[in-house]
Order: C-alpha cells, then sequence, then structure tokens
C-alpha cells in the first residue's frame, strides 16, 4: 500500500507552503536521530518525514504525486543526491587520546539489488524495494576521527550516507561524538587535570614522582617546600588539537598526605624538627580581631 504523504506530514491535501513547512519542523525536531539515538522506529519515521518533506514542498513534485499518487519513482527522484546519515559514536578517553580508525556498522538506504536501482522489474514495481530503488540495510563503513575530539564535534565522512534513490550519489555520513569521562584525568579543552598524592616528607625535602599521563608515565619534579594544591605546568602532556597543531598541556595539582599516626619515637623526631626549624605562619592575623583583645 502506497504512503500518502499529506498523512505523513499530518496536512490537509490543500496545504500550502508554509503549512506544509511548519509540519516539516515540527515533526523533524520531534523524530529526529539527534534526540532519539537508539529508536529505530523514531529513525524510520523521521526518513519518511524528510521523504514527503522533500516531495510536497517542490512544486513540480508535488504536482506530479497530486496527479499520479505514487511516492518515488524515476520521475520524482532521479539525479537527486541521498540524505546525509546522522550517528553517534561513543568514545572513550584513550580513543581521544590516539584516534580511532575502525568499521561501524549503519542502518542506511543502499542501492536495490534486486532492480539495480531502478524501481521495477520487466516494467512492474519492484516489490523488493517498493519501486525506490532503495531499500534498508545495514552496512559496515570504515570511519576515521582525528584524535582531540571532544563531546559535540562533527566529523563528516563523504559519500556513506543514504544512497539517492535510482542511482543517485549517497549523501554523507555525519558522525557526532560523545567522548567518556576518564576517572583520573579531566579535560578542559585540550588540556588535562589531575590531583596527584605526595607525602609530606616527598613536599618537605623535594622527590621525583613518577605519575600518569594521558600518553604514558613521566616523572614530575616535586621541588623542596612545595605546599599541597600547588598546581605544576607540564608542557606537551595533554590531548593533541584537533586542529593538529601541536599538543595541550598537563596540569597536575599535587595533594600532600600526613601520617594518620604518629608512635613515640616518631613524635619525637617532629618536636625535634619543630625545634630546629620554628614556623609562624599566623603572625599578623590578630589585626583582623576587630578591636576584641
Amino acid at each position: 500500500m502506497r504512503r500518502d504523504y499529506y498523512a505523513v506530514l499530518g496536512i490537509a491535501a490543500t496545504a500550502g507552503p508554509r503549512e506544509i513547512r511548519q509540519a516539516y519542523r515540527r515533526l523533524a525536531r520531534q523524530y529526529s536521530p539527534d534526540v532519539n539515538f537508539w529508536d529505530e522506529r523514531a529513525r524510520s519515521l523521521f526518513e519518511e518525514i524528510a521523504e514527503a518533506y522533500r516531495v510536497l514542498s517542490d512544486p513540480g513534485a508535488r504536482s506530479m504525486y497530486d496527479q499520479i499518487g505514487v511516492p518515488g519513482g524515476p520521475s520524482l527522484g532521479a539525479g537527486r543526491r541521498g540524505d546525509d546519515l546522522h550517528v553517534t559514536v561513543e568514545l572513550t578517553f584513550d580513543e581521544v587520546v590516539r584516534g580511532i580508525s575502525r568499521p561501524l556498522t549503519v542502518t542506511r538506504f543502499t542501492p536495490c539489488d534486486v532492480c539495480n536501482a531502478a524501481g521495477t522489474v520487466r516494467g512492474a514495481r519492484c516489490e523488493h524495494c517498493l519501486g525506490r530503488g532503495v531499500r534498508r540495510a545495514a552496512d559496515a563503513v570504515e570511519i576515521v576521527i582525528p584524535p582531540g575530539v571532544d563531546s559535540g564535534v562533527q566529523v563528516r565522512i563523504e559519500g556513506e550516507g543514504n544512497a539517492g534513490p535510482f542511482g543517485a550519489p549517497r549523501g554523507d555520513l555525519i558522525i557526532s561524538t560523545r567522548v567518556a569521562e576518564h576517572p583520573f584525568f579531566t579535560r578542559k579543552g585540550d588540556s588535562v587535570h589531575c590531583e596527584v598524592p605526595i607525602t609530606v616528607w616527598e613536599a618537605l625535602r623535594g622527590a621525583r614522582v613518577r605519575i600518569p599521563t594521558p600518553r604514558g608515565e613521566t616523572v614530575l619534579v616535586v621541588p623542596p617546600g612545595t605546599a599541597g594544591g600547588q598546581a605544576f605546568r607540564l608542557r606537551g602532556h595533554g590531548l593533541p588539537k584537533l586542529s593538529g597543531d601541536g599538543t595541550g598541556d598537563l596540569y597536575v595539582t599535587v595533594n600532600v598526605q600526613m601520617p594518620e599516626s604518629l608512635d613515640a619515637r616518631t613524635d619525637e623526631l617532629v618536636r625535634e624538627l619543630e625545634r630546629l626549624a620554628p614556623m609562624a605562619p599566623r603572625t599578623g592575623l590578630d589585626r583582623y580581631n576587630g578591636g576584641v583583645a
């Protein structure tokens, strides 16, 4: 049974261009693949809505449709480029660091192999593709996503979208990326931030501390007398810039860990240290007492 394009858009057969446009925009927002990521039914409806709009918004195609009442067919769609296909790809933090190249299975319109995209077989409508010259199929597409992408970035792969009707060229495959959070690193653009614990002894005497980075282990030089909360910048240890022009930086904040308890001998040594290196960090605070003695 043929589809009624007016019923698909929920409009009367006498609807004007403005009503057609408004109906399409309302339905496209509701059934967009960007909103209904995993809903195959919504994706199918979105494609049907887009097809109805293409025909009814084109005066020539609409006139022919009103006369012969056949959706699709070489006279309506021949030569028209296929629609772009939108998919969302989930990436790990590690995949963002190095980029990916891998096959992705996408459900898209592909040329009908029964009628060779003609829409007819020996003059009769091809029942395999319902006369459209294309049919839905799950295909493997090799995708390449460069290093440094963030959530919301779109990567366009030309010629890997939906096939056009009756042998027309394919549209493009547009990949929207969604990057998972990392348990240790926090991303801010192409810069990466993290916290590393050090001992009070390392803070006092200084140390060379081995730490992880997005690309592997490196050494952080902690100078003597480092305070808790101090941040160090390691140039070039962040994420690759999406432009391909260099790499961001890694910012390491040290968190000074104190001993949980002291035995008698350790307490004695700490008291000796306090005597040898006296400190008065709260000197001058009494001027903020507001006149209270």
